[in-house]
């Protein structure tokens, strides 16, 4: 047994101790008292030992990782009592997946992304568009849900997106233009490790945030030491965020993208070139932009402009205050800073509701929340902003070219990128005239001065990189 387990075992020892002891002198000093109320101090006080027995008895569940994988539940209940059963087992989350692609092939298709750190298990992106299995010249949209276990509300937002978007193709000419025009991309589980132990144990409250990484190497999962916060393990001022401390919950691992999860959907983002998305967290009612105590972002005009009409679609739980608009930090390894940074995707993290396990009745008014955003940002996409493509002028065979534009550029952030299948490109912009620099690797630079960014519709370019001339001097022979 570790030294760290030895410690955290006399620790719980010496609590419980002590907070039995509390609880007899409490009994003693409330012996004249209400009653009534003396037996419900008493039972929250029995609560509390319990929770902390229950961090007991998970390390005695925690053999080899294959154990884990072969048995759902090894505790007596198959299923966590402390969670609401309108939060599905991970199983289940698939099966909903699976029979939404099968009532909606036509716009519905399910990709395996990835796999999990430590169990293997499958993560999979749903992908809406008018021909899902095959890859189209269109623009592509990212949302997410679940990086943190206990946060399942992002996944439940996720499928009810994936849901509408699917049965509006058929009713609704706004929907079926998106899904014409656009693929739309949904990965409900980033975390299917964490979520998986969360909901198939009895684990108390503050319930669980990580993945399952084995940080100690020892081959067993220790909640005490082991796992990673997948929000903190992007590539992007990564060693200025998160904690360092393996016990932390904002433990950022060992390196950037060290954990396969995010790996999945840095391959995903960077192969479909992504403009902007969602990642759906709880709580706190708030969306958060990228960034506020970093170099300013180019974008930062235009990213708070979104963000605050995007607000305006969220109402909270009240009723009737919006959703606030407050900033990133800057300086951590997050989803949505990483998609600015690296991808200059207009790309938010949103904090839905006001706890991480919300009671039925109000889980309806944050999906209905959470689906606004998500609508008005892929409306968004087809407004106020350029895109088109970047072409080899003799062959006409598709460019992987930086697209920078004139004043709205920084050095520490990347320029926008044309992908490398079709040679696509897409960048949001204010209303306006610009100039755009044009460059790739073995191609002569191209300016293209007054392009104008109209505020209600796209602006479309066409780029033809001419090659350059070879430097080497010319044979005589």
């Amino acid at each position: 047994m570790s030294a760290v387990k030895r410690s955290y075992r006399i620790w719980l020892f010496w609590v419980i101790s002590i907070q039995c002891l509390a609880v007899l002198v409490l009994v003693n000093w409330m012996h004249h008292r209400n009653k009534t109320r003396l037996l419900r101090r008493l039972t929250l006080k029995v609560q509390a030992i319990q929770q902390a027995m229950q961090w007991q008895r998970v390390l005695h569940w925690l053999g080899p990782k294959s154990a884990l994988a072969q048995s759902p539940a090894p505790l007596s209940n198959p299923r966590n009592r402390n969670i609401p059963e309108h939060y599905h087992r991970l199983e289940a989350i698939y099966t909903q997946m699976r029979q939404l692609a099968a009532d909606y092939p036509e716009v519905v298709s399910i990709q395996k992304i990835g796999e999990s750190t430590t169990l293997s298990l499958p993560i999979y992106a749903i992908k809406i568009s008018d021909y899902p299995q095959e890859e189209e010249d269109e623009t592509a949209i990212l949302f997410t849900g679940l990086h943190h276990a206990r946060e399942p509300v992002g996944t439940l937002v996720c499928m009810r997106l994936a849901e509408r978007l699917a049965a509006d193709y058929r009713r609704h000419a706004r929907v079926r233009r998106w899904l014409d025009e656009l693929e739309i991309w949904i990965v409900p589980v980033v975390n299917p490790d964490g979520y998986k132990f969360l909901i198939d144990h009895q684990v108390p409250f503050p319930w669980w945030r990580k993945n399952l990484r084995d940080n100690d190497g020892d081959g067993y999962f220790d909640p005490i030491i082991d796992g990673v916060d997948l929000n903190r393990n992007y590539n992007f001022n990564w060693e200025q965020g998160g904690e360092g401390n393996p016990s932390s919950w904002f433990y950022r691992g060992t390196h950037p993208f060290s954990e396969k999860e995010i790996i999945a959907i840095k391959n995903l983002a960077l192969r479909e070139n992504v403009v902007c998305g969602i990642s759906f967290h709880t709580y706190g009612e708030a969306i958060l932009y990228p960034w506020g105590n970093y170099y300013p972002p180019p974008d930062q005009k235009l990213i708070l402009q979104v963000a605050h009409e995007m607000a305006e679609r969220m109402l909270r739980l009240n009723g009737r205050d919006a959703y606030s608009v407050l900033p990133l930090n800057g300086r951590v390894g997050q989803s949505s800073v990483w998609l600015y940074g690296r991808l200059r995707s207009i790309d938010f993290i949103v904090e839905l509701g006001q706890e991480h396990f919300p009671r039925q009745h109000r889980v309806e008014k944050i999906l209905k929340s959470g689906v606004s955003a998500a609508y008005y940002l892929i409306e968004r996409s087809q407004r106020s902003g350029l895109w088109g493509h970047v072409r080899d002028a003799q062959t006409a065979n598709p460019v992987r070219a930086k697209i920078r534009v004139r004043g709205w550029e920084a050095r520490h952030v990347y320029p926008r990128v044309s992908e490398s299948r079709f040679g696509r490109f897409e960048r949001w912009l204010l209303p306006g005239k610009y100039t755009l620099k044009i460059e790739a690797e073995g191609y002569q630079t191209k300016t293209v001065k007054n392009v104008r960014i109209y505020p209600d519709r796209l602006t479309l370019i066409e780029i033809n990189l001419e090659r350059k001339q070879s430097s080497l001097p010319m044979s005589h022979h």
